[in-house]
């Protein structure tokens, strides 16, 4: 079952995922991999976040307990912080619906905790960005100041999830970075994948300019 569940992950092909045996075991092996090699840690946490959307449509409370274990292998007093976690949070998030509503303000105060990897984080609110602009949360601030944190992957994240929420404010940053050529590793439909700063920034400055100008057009 550890071979099949490990060639799934390899060829992305998480339809197979309820196929192959007990969900129960198939989590257990998934969850293993939060703790690995970077690429399959996020391909683990998608194959997680399908398998709970299959669960929920039977067993929406089975679906919820597993968002509620992954914050607690967020909590200190596990002894064992799980690094992939906020990244399945945010993959369950993006795939339920009311179920996952409870879990929007929790998820958002992420970004507040230090003790987590900062660029996870982020990477998983702009997975739910939909969901939290829906809840009216303002994460504006601390995106703006993410903007220069040192480490690359960092500010490619933050600036791809400003650009989801659409936060028009962060265009004068913005606007600064497109001089930035430091190239971050981020994680992209499967694989990773290098990307200039400067390149990221134009694509969200365009983006939220037109954003704002339909805003413009509405009044």
């Amino acid at each position: 079952m550890k071979r099949e569940i490990f060639e799934i992950l390899e060829k992305r092909e998480c339809s197979r995922l309820a196929e192959i045996g007990s969900i129960k075991k198939t989590l257990s092996i998934l969850i293993s991999y939060l703790y690995k090699d970077e690429v399959y840690m996020f391909r683990a946490a998608e194959a997680i976040g399908y398998l709970c959307h299959l669960i929920h449509r039977e067993d929406p409370e089975t679906a919820k307990e597993i968002v509620r274990r992954m914050f607690w292998y967020m909590n200190e007093e596990n002894g064992g912080y799980c690094r992939g976690a906020p990244i399945v949070v945010g993959e369950i998030g993006r795939l339920l619906e009311e179920s996952f509503n409870d879990f929007i303000n929790p998820t958002a105060s992420l970004i507040e905790n230090d003790e987590l990897e900062t660029r996870y984080v982020v990477y998983a609110l702009g997975r739910i960005g939909r969901k939290i602009l829906k809840a009216r949360i303002n994460l504006k601030d601390k995106l703006l100041h993410l903007l220069d944190d040192p480490d690359p992957s960092t500010r490619a994240y933050t600036i791809k999830t400003i650009q989801e929420l659409g936060v028009s404010e962060a265009i004068p940053k913005l606007n600064t970075m497109l001089s930035d050529t430091t190239l971050a590793k981020i994680y992209d439909s499967g694989y990773f994948k290098e990307v200039r700063i400067s390149d990221l920034s134009c694509r969200a400055i365009k983006y939220l300019e037109t954003l704002r100008g339909k805003a413009h057009a509405v009044y």
